[in-house]
């Protein structure tokens, strides 16, 4: 998206505006591929670039892309204009046409009612860049040229304009932008009011909280960034969200809390709510597009979603924002579901819609990082330089952030497609079918350049980005037929296949074009998963440091950000403008005993060897009347563990693959009741992060293994570059992850003052000194040794005992 340049100054009673700003469409918003989604975008990009070089070929004074400014006086006030036309044609030095390009789906775009109101903001932009460019002159005819982005039909139209009413309609606009400002600075005094107003979540602030606000308020106020680690329990959302707010409020600025967990979500959208008092400030909780969806399938185009149809009128009409606004000072997903669906609108996009008016934001890291996603995308340019982030559990982003980078495209999946399209004889399945097939073929054919026969493995290639924007644009094309057949059919899929393998193939084709030394293009054969090709992103810090960069401030923590250097490298922060600060546990040491068994040997080699001891050590740990959580690094590991518990006077309880939500519940109603559990599970799941165990729900961690990723050709390569880049390849790669994992479990333990329990730690490399100097210090005290008990099973139940 272009950077937008809206400014006003009503000091110096000064506008600078772009000229997309001045004509922008207003209610009448399109929503999906018929409008301007990630998609339409791109293809509309793709044939602005083939209709210009058709015409630099057909005219040769025909100049593409011309930059062009100009101000004017308007009463008392200067404007300041820029613009970039399409494309101008000259003789010599002197202009003779101005043309503006368009691209839209002509069977929708222009054969409804308001296709007059549709067309009339690019008449509107083609008009001012012929006057701004005819200034002085005589004027300058001006044409419009719109393109079918299905069918590449071309229509030409000569746009008549004036000088005098260029004039008029600008000074209208000049003063609604005027009145717009006047209104919005209005505000921004009463939230500096309120700033000072919002009271403290609780009934008061512990020390640490004070000390965690007073750097907050530091940082935000100096625009600056901090990596904050403090315990799980300390209260660091309400700590960090109060002054937070009272700082980025005092300063016009708009609050993101970013989180990957919805539990988090509901925890922030809890503690704003006790700091709004007399509606202070707006809030919104902005829910996954998934689950907002009112549609029996997530179509996002208006003529396939009675929701999505003619949604800025029906938004305009009903007064819904307006009603929500009013109705409540915080959006609830919930309420705006109900409200939206009720009145026929989409709920994700009200939710959307929403964010200009309110304050504070809660939402998962893809609205900021995902750029696909993204705020200048949801608010425009300028969204970043006035948002303030908050990113709670900042360490689940490293992985996160390159996974955003990383597109697979799988051929078996491809195939699925394929067979899905097969299954219907018409033109426009059979044109998706032989696309499908077509690149099938190329991922089999990249594959088998480097991997010769049915053996598994990985291997290093490289994938022309020319082969995939051909794929793109012929794929953009035909999707928009497929998708009026199925709604003019009422064909509705829960899961379409086609859907999927267009959305990979639109990640894929994005990232392949970004280029950089980040990336390796991989291509895989597996029994499981057949043949595969990957864009792999060892590093994201580029992308995620750019938008740290341009915010207005940042605060990210965690309770597990040691060593500090590893987030400020993988995750972009700039040294210069980053503080750390680390805090110690406020709770008593003597609450917590740790333990390390070191007689077995968790490597991947020896560990079956040692099943046998694990389950035992398990049973014979496991504190009497009292609950144990158990924790791997592997499903493959848990099983095989499981399969050999001896008998015990504890439930055992196991997590499978693919635990949701609700298995979630019944485990916490279990440990909640009167009988001992011991809950086995894995490492960075969802009984490891993220949770909460209150009260005496939970008296045991044990932690089977240091937690190491699992070696393969993916966390190899990341080794190489993390060497390359950092000069620390196996502690960035390996050990960092494996350990923060660990720390993480354990935090599920003991979050108040008046918890106790017993952190285990099976496995020698607990003992090595390239593992143990990065388990937290107050475990160890200097010595890993001292993790180290004679009798275990005593020393636990002396602990308990006490």
């Amino acid at each position: 998206m272009a950077r937008l340049t809206l400014s006003i100054d009503l000091q110096t009673r000064r506008i600078t505006a772009g000229v997309t700003e001045l004509t922008g469409e207003g209610a009448r918003r399109v929503i999906g591929l018929g409008g301007s989604g990630l998609s339409r975008l791109w293809l509309g990009q793709e044939l602005h670039r083939r209709i210009q070089t058709a015409l630099g070929e057909e005219e040769p004074g025909f100049s593409p892309e011309v930059h062009l400014s100009t101000e004017i006086q308007i009463d008392d006030w200067t404007l300041a204009l820029t613009g970039r036309a399409d494309g101008v044609l000259f003789d010599g030095e002197c202009p003779l046409r101005i043309d503006e390009i368009k691209t839209l789906h002509f069977a929708v775009d222009l054969n409804h009612l308001f296709t007059d109101e549709r067309l009339e903001p690019f008449r509107h932009q083609v008009r001012l860049y012929a006057w701004m460019l005819s200034k002085g002159g005589p004027p300058i005819p001006a044409r419009l040229i719109l393109a079918d982005i299905v069918t590449g039909e071309e229509r030409e139209e000569t746009v008549p304009w004036a000088p005098d009413l260029i004039e008029a309609w600008l000074r209208k606009r000049v003063y609604r932008l005027v009145a717009a400002e006047e209104r919005r600075l209005r505000r921004l005094e009463e939230l500096r009011d309120a700033a000072e107003k919002i009271p403290f979540p609780h009934a008061e602030p512990r020390a640490l909280q004070l000390e965690i606000g007073e750097m907050v308020r530091t940082t935000i106020e100096a625009g600056e960034h901090l990596l904050l680690q403090a315990s799980t329990g300390t209260g660091k959302t309400a700590a960090v969200l109060h002054p937070a707010l009272q700082a980025a409020l005092t300063r016009g600025k708009r609050v993101f809390f970013l989180t990957a967990k919805t539990l988090q979500q509901r925890l922030a959208s809890q503690t704003l709510r006790a700091m709004q008092g007399e509606r202070l400030f707006r809030s919104l909780q902005l829910r996954a597009k998934a689950k907002m969806c009112a549609n029996t399938e997530m179509v996002c185009h208006e003529e396939f979603c009675p929701w999505a149809k003619e949604y800025g009128v029906k938004l305009v009409r009903t007064g819904l924002l307006r009603e929500l606004l009013e109705g409540s000072s915080h959006q609830d997903p919930d309420r705006i579901y109900e409200r939206a669906s009720n009145t026929e609108v989409c709920p994700f996009e009200v939710s959307l819609d929403l964010l200009p008016d309110v304050d504070v934001v809660v939402c998962d890291y893809n609205y900021v990082f995902d750029p696909t996603i993204g705020l200048a995308a949801l608010l425009g340019g300028s969204a970043l330089q006035d948002a303030v982030l908050v990113i709670d559990e900042v360490h689940n982003l490293v992985d996160r952030s390159r996974d955003y980078y990383s597109p697979v495209l799988r051929r078996t999946d491809i195939l699925r497609a394929t067979e899905f399209l097969t299954q219907r004889d018409n033109r426009v399945f059979n044109l998706l079918a032989e696309l499908c097939q077509e690149l099938a073929d190329l991922v089999g054919d990249l594959v088998d350049q480097v991997i010769t026969g049915k053996g598994d493995g990985d291997q290093i290639t490289t994938f022309d980005p020319e082969d995939f924007s051909n794929f793109r644009m012929a794929f953009d094309g035909a999707m928009l037929q497929y998708f009026l057949y199925k709604r003019e059919n009422d064909l509705w899929i829960a899961e379409d296949p086609v859907m999927d393998i267009f959305l990979s193939l639109t990640r894929f084709h994005r990232v392949l074009g970004l280029g950089g030394s980040e990336f390796v293009h991989l291509a895989r054969r597996s029994r499981e998963e057949g043949d595969v090709i990957k864009i792999f992103c060892r590093d994201a810090s580029r992308f995620i440091g750019a938008v740290l960069e341009e915010t207005a401030g940042v605060v990210a923590m965690s309770a597990t950000l040691e060593p500090f250097g590893f987030y400020r490298d993988l995750l972009g922060f700039d040294a210069q403008r980053t503080s750390e600060m680390a805090l110690p546990s406020p709770f008593p040491e003597s609450n917590r005993l740790v333990v390390n068994i070191a007689d077995i040997d968790t490597t991947w080699r020896r560990r079956a060897a040692h099943y046998d001891a694990v389950a035992s050590w398990i049973t014979r740990l496991a504190p009497g009347q009292r609950n144990s959580l158990v924790l791997f690094p592997s499903y493959a590991y848990l099983r095989a563990v499981h399969e050999r518990m001896p008998p015990t006077e504890h439930s055992v309880l196991a997590q499978n693959p693919g635990s949701t939500e609700g298995s979630q519940h019944e485990v916490l109603e279990a440990l909640a009741g009167n009988d001992p559990h011991v809950v086995l599970a894995v490492l960075g799941g969802i009984f490891a992060e993220g949770v909460d165990y209150p009260g005496d729900m939970l008296s045991q961690v044990i932690v089977v293994s240091p937690g190491l990723p699992q070696f393969n050709t993916e966390r190899e390569l990341l080794k190489q570059h993390f060497q390359e880049a950092y000069g620390h390849g196996f502690s960035y790669a390996y050990l960092i992850p494996g350990i923060t994992r660990v720390v993480q479990a354990a935090g599920r333990l003991i979050r108040s003052e008046s918890d106790r329990g017993v952190i285990v730690l099976i496995g020698r490399r607990f003992q090595d000194g390239r593992h143990a100097r990065f388990l937290p210090a107050p475990w160890t005290d200097g010595d890993p040794r001292n993790l180290l008990y004679e009798d275990p099973e005593f020393s636990i139940q002396r602990f308990f005992d006490e």
